[in-house]
């Protein structure tokens, strides 16, 4: 039996797919946009809205999930010197993307292949081979600057082909509330200096 997820699930866990699909991450937030633009423009659901900017196609509401993700250590951003747009993504160090991967490609079939498709045709074009292909796509030479390219779903939730259970799984693991509490209080553990000569073990209350 299929199970529905939140808009905001699929949305992050789309981005997780995607930046798993470069085995070392998506250097530039620029080269993210694009190959989002592409992997999502034809296929349904779509996870964002998409708009014409003076950069070409751009997701206000990608580029919020990715700051949301970023504060729950979901994904990692590093700093590329000297790069136009100089974000690395890479998936967070305690993720399994090989899980998230195969979790993805079960749940969102289409959608998965169009982004693996996506990232094989853009992904890892030169900076200007990047900017020409993406001023040539004749849907932006159609719309006006600042107007919609394509609306994310309306609805509050999407169909997948998981169980319920595993969509429930997923709603946890991908909670950014949740994910920003767990990742403070991982860091209060690890920057707090505990005598071990003071805790209790198991076997002295028993």
């Amino acid at each position: 039996m299929s199970a529905k997820m939140s808009k905001g699930t699929f949305q992050r866990f789309t981005l997780l797919y995607l930046i798993g699909q470069f085995p070392e991450g998506v250097r530039s937030s620029f080269r993210l946009q694009k190959v989002l633009y592409y992997a999502t423009r034809d296929v349904d659901p779509k996870p964002f809205t998409f708009k014409h900017t003076q950069y070409g196609q751009y997701s206000w509401v990608a580029s919020a999930s990715l700051e949301v993700m970023l504060e729950g250590s979901l994904i990692q951003r590093k700093e590329l010197a000297g790069e136009r747009m100089g974000a690395h993504w890479l998936p967070g160090e305690m993720l399994d993307p090989e899980g998230v991967a195969q979790a993805y490609q079960q749940a969102f079939p289409p959608l998965a292949e169009a982004i693996r498709n996506s990232v094989e045709e853009y992904g890892y074009l030169r900076q200007d081979e990047l900017d020409t292909r993406v001023h040539a796509d004749p849907v932006l030479a159609e719309v006006p600057p600042g107007e919609v390219l394509h609306s994310e779903t309306p609805d509050d939730t999407v169909e997948t082909l998981l169980s319920e259970d595993h969509s429930e799984d997923l709603e946890l693991a991908l909670a950014p509330r949740l994910l920003s509490i767990m990742t403070r209080f991982a860091r209060v553990v690890e920057e707090t200096d505990f005598d071990d000569s003071k805790v209790q073990t198991i076997d002295s209350l028993v």
